[in-house]
């Protein structure tokens, strides 16, 4: 009886009419919202490929080839210092060691990294890396990254993509002051768990620039 009562009020013509106009209008809504992420993710990344651009047009690396962005968070001067070729078969692969001078938040670190790059039939190169970021006051900090990148005519390589922070452990404040236990707890805030989008220039010589904007 009661089923009977509700399906014959569902039926009546004007709530079917509000029904209708409360779907439409949930619809417009969510795709207001996907249209203007797009629109969002497709003005970032075009800013990326124009820094690639320009960047293709100088052998030097500066720091200035990439404030067309606003600031990065994080920023690291690398030295390639090992390279070894993992395989060649199916997929030619080398695996790149590399440290160097660092800063994160506007503070000095130091950043020791290994990245993998696969080389595909189309002459991009496919990559995944991960390292070590080391604050002054002994913190860890470590990030995990992907990109697509390729290597220009001068024998320099190019690549952008993300990075993921993370904070492993936090020190134990037991012994420090309360001044480094809540710098602990800001970079732990700051930084665990975030995500940034790179790019990232290597000369020939293996001298790295990376700079590294939050994702917002």
């Amino acid at each position: 009886m009661i089923e009977s009562e509700i399906k014959g009020t569902l039926s009546s013509e004007p709530l079917r009419k509000v029904a209708l106009v409360l779907i439409i209008s949930s619809i417009s809504l969510v795709s207001f919202l996907i249209i203007e992420s797009v629109s969002t993710v497709s003005s970032t990344f075009g800013q990326i490929d124009s820094l690639q651009a320009n960047s293709s047009r100088s052998n030097q690396l500066t720091m200035d080839d990439y404030d067309t962005l606003v600031n990065p968070f994080y920023s690291e001067n690398t030295k390639s210092t090992n390279i070894k070729v993992s395989s060649i078969d199916p997929i030619p692969t080398v695996e790149v060691t590399y440290t160097g001078n660092s800063t994160i938040g506007g503070a000095p670190t130091q950043t020791i990294g290994t990245i993998v790059d696969k080389m595909n039939n189309d002459g991009t190169v496919f990559s995944k890396g991960q390292a070590i970021i080391l604050t002054s006051t002994g913190q860890v900090i470590t990030y995990r990254s992907e990109s697509i990148g390729n290597y220009n005519p001068d024998g320099s390589f190019s690549d952008s993509g993300i990075m993921v922070f993370h904070m492993p452990f936090q020190m134990n404040s037991g012994n420090s002051t309360e001044e480094y236990s809540n710098s602990t707890d800001t970079l732990h805030t700051q930084y665990d768990n975030l995500f940034g989008i790179y790019k990232k220039t290597v000369d020939p010589e293996g001298n790295g620039l990376t700079k590294v904007w939050k994702w917002r």
